[in-house]
């Protein structure tokens, strides 16, 4: 009977659990490109912004799709398979096939699998973080013209 029981159990919590697919329109604030302006950084034993100058920083681009690319439009490397923005999970699905990134034959990946995005309400800056790496530091980013 106990066993009936816990069969019974488990397929209610079964059929009752439902996959709801994040509309594409959270990635959407995201879409184009970006460029670091500042990073989180340690300075005794208190977390402080260090801000970067505008020329030769890096930039990323989002794709509709979530799929981060280079300057050069290509895949960047070591690139997320989700990204949470401000608390929704989105689940990246390259909508096209991706060219190969040569430089990503040369790096060894700390891999962030789910990029934690909090983007500001008028959508001009967001800040990166990704705890799975164990760090607590933060980058922020601003969008480039």
């Amino acid at each position: 009977m106990k066993y009936i029981n816990y069969i019974i159990f488990v397929l209610l919590i079964w059929g009752c659990t439902t996959k709801e697919d994040v509309s594409p329109e959270v990635v959407k604030p995201l879409v184009g490109t970006w460029r670091v302006a500042a990073y989180e950084k340690t300075v005794n034993d208190e977390m402080e912004w260090v801000e970067l100058p505008i020329e030769n920083t890096y930039k990323l681009q989002f794709r509709e799709d979530g799929v981060v690319l280079d300057e050069a439009g290509l895949p960047i490397c070591c690139g997320p398979s989700a990204l949470r923005i401000n608390g929704t999970l989105f689940q990246i699905k390259p909508a096209t096939s991706l060219p190969d990134n040569p430089t990503c034959q040369l790096v060894n990946c700390a891999i962030c699998e789910v990029w934690d995005i909090t983007l500001n309400q008028g959508g001009q800056e967001f800040i990166f973080e990704c705890p799975s790496l164990g760090s607590s530091h933060k980058t922020r980013y601003v969008r480039s013209n």
